[in-house]
């Protein structure tokens, strides 16, 4: 992909790197990353963003070889992928698999910030397939949402995308961008065509996913990374193609939440009209997940 020119005013240069890993190899991995987040640098990326568990591959078939894969977050390995966010000025979310301290082992997005900052959050929500069957629900109360010099950056992890309430905490976080790196089947082709609009627009925030093309261990990956903007526009969508996508977003759009169509007559408010007392039951553990004829 040729460089882009400067980045217009206002506005903030985003990146999805869209390319499987080698399963497994975690040193081959961290290799492809620091060369993704180089040429990042060099083409005036602010935000970089990979796939889930890019740093080991996604499809394991036990719990051990997750075990063994895993990594702390303060790992050796690890400190190169901070020089090069330190030396390029990018901002790089990258999914692996940690060891927690706890003994636990979670699927997580690390994020890398050129200052030497580093957050991270641990997947909440796990579907049965994959690495997920292995790992443990995020419970660790880590923030979510993290200021950069361009925006507020907000995380969440594949499906997670599939309950609107991940989405809203983190726009109510302030979040004006939220990342998912994600390891989208090919089967899931509404998720990528509606999904990710109807969250962008609900909670009017930018939402920048990275997904991977490819085929692993038998299974195939969608692809489809994508930017979609505040009005369910598509900003970027990268289809099936292996590559690093670039698109510039504004993301003073995303802090916009009232909307004013005929002044005095018709606006609305996205988050002022919210009424938080009446969706109790959203929290309530003690209601069933499915009714009793699908149990």
């Amino acid at each position: 992909m040729p460089a882009p020119g400067p980045t217009s005013p206002g506005t903030s240069r985003v990146g999805l790197v869209q390319r499987g890993s080698v399963l497994g190899d975690v040193a081959a991995n961290i290799d492809s990353a620091l060369a993704e987040i180089v040429s990042a640098g060099e083409q005036g990326v602010d935000l970089l963003i990979f796939p889930e568990c890019y740093l080991h591959g996604y499809v394991f078939d036990d719990e051990d070889a997750v075990r063994r894969a895993a990594l702390p977050l303060d790992d050796p390995a690890l400190r190169p992928l901070r020089h090069a966010v330190s030396e390029t000025g990018v901002h790089a979310v990258l999914g692996l698999l940690e060891r927690g301290a706890d003994g636990q082992v979670y699927n997580t997005a690390l994020a890398f910030a050129p200052n030497g900052a580093r957050h991270h959050y641990r997947k909440q929500h796990i579907p049965f397939m994959g690495a997920d069957r292995f790992v443990a629900p995020g419970s660790d109360g880590a923030p979510r949402v993290f200021d950069t010099p361009f925006g507020r950056v907000g995380m969440m992890i594949c499906f997670d995308l599939r309950f609107p309430e991940s989405a809203r905490e983190l726009a109510l976080a302030g979040a004006d961008i939220i990342v998912m790196p994600t390891a989208w089947p090919a089967s899931a082709t509404l998720l990528a065509e509606l999904a990710t609009r109807v969250r962008a627009w609900e909670n009017r925030v930018f939402l920048a996913i990275a997904d991977r093309p490819d085929e692993e261990a038998g299974l195939r990956f969608l692809g489809r990374s994508q930017i979609v903007g505040p009005d369910a526009d598509i900003v970027l969508d990268a289809g099936d193609e292996v590559g690093t996508f670039i698109a510039e977003v504004q993301l003073e759009r995303a802090r916009t939440k009232n909307l004013v169509f005929t002044p005095g007559e018709y606006e609305v408010s996205i988050f002022g009209a919210r009424r938080p007392g009446s969706y109790s039951a959203i929290t309530d553990p003690t209601l069933p997940a499915a009714p009793k004829e699908n149990r």
